[in-house]
């Protein structure tokens, strides 16, 4: 019992060094997987904002944040959305039918654009190695259009009072909603990491002694530990392909 604990104890340590360097390579520990959504109007006005925490000692909100290096570059959600609705206005002005979303990558950011119920679009910030499931985006859209028509009224007339009321309640229960949509998203990927780990080194265990015999016939003169260092070497290379290759989401 003792033997298999330390083992085990040993194979989660493992495992965990392993997520780390995956999270960490990624930007996760930089960047959340979902930085925010902006939900604004056919004009570029900025509706209702869920964003990921707030990065202590951070006045601007992490969209605002991530989008600029400084204070005075790009400060204001507004300008953001209003940036965003032109490529819609520019689609409509040369004949692009029937846009129902965009996506723009960056090399730490992307942005991907819904646009629901005809007249409202769905502005989702995303670390740029973050690929959203099939079922996230489905349930990412769910849940907005769900919002815009149980609220339409007040999505509709926005700036009323009585609407900021109720708007606000809607902020605030989508940012814990994000929160949880960004905590699946890691659980998620840390699962399939680790499957695709698992696979690939049972596949590397079973050529190994194939290629050992491969280097021992062809360099048969050779050192015990150069065929090693070969053989190891090789194996690390097909491996990093495999799991390249391999997508679980």
């Amino acid at each position: 019992m003792k033997a298999w604990s330390e083992e085990n104890d040993l194979e989660i340590l493992v495992d965990k060094k392993l997520l780390k360097i995956a999270y960490c390579s990624r930007n996760f520990d930089d960047i959340p997987p979902i930085i925010g959504v902006i939900t604004a109007d056919e004009y570029g006005n900025t509706i209702v904002v869920f964003e990921h925490d707030y990065k202590d000692g951070i006045d601007r909100g992490p969209i605002a944040s991530y989008l600029s290096e400084n204070d005075k570059n790009l400060n204001e959600i507004d300008l953001i959305s209003m940036y965003f609705s032109s490529l819609k206005i520019f689609a409509g002005q040369n004949n692009i039918q029937n846009l129902s979303h965009l996506e723009i990558h960056g090399s730490n950011i992307k942005v991907q654009i819904y646009y629901l119920c005809e007249k409202y679009m769905i502005i989702v910030f995303l670390n740029s190695n973050t690929d959203l499931s099939s079922q996230e985006k489905a349930e990412l859209i769910r849940y907005m259009e769900n919002k815009l028509t149980t609220h339409a009224n007040e999505f509709q007339n926005f700036n009323q009072p009585s609407a900021r009321i109720i708007l606000g309640k809607v902020e605030s229960a989508g940012k814990l909603w994000l929160k949880r949509l960004n905590a699946r998203h890691i659980h998620e990927f840390n699962r399939n990491y680790l499957e695709k780990n698992g696979i690939t080194e049972q596949i590397i265990e079973e050529i190994d002694p194939i290629i050992k015999k491969e280097l021992r016939e062809y360099l048969e003169n050779a050192s015990d530990e150069l065929v090693d260092d070969l053989s190891k070497e090789i194996k690390n290379k097909i491996q990093d392909k495999l799991f390249s290759r391999f997508d679980f989401r």
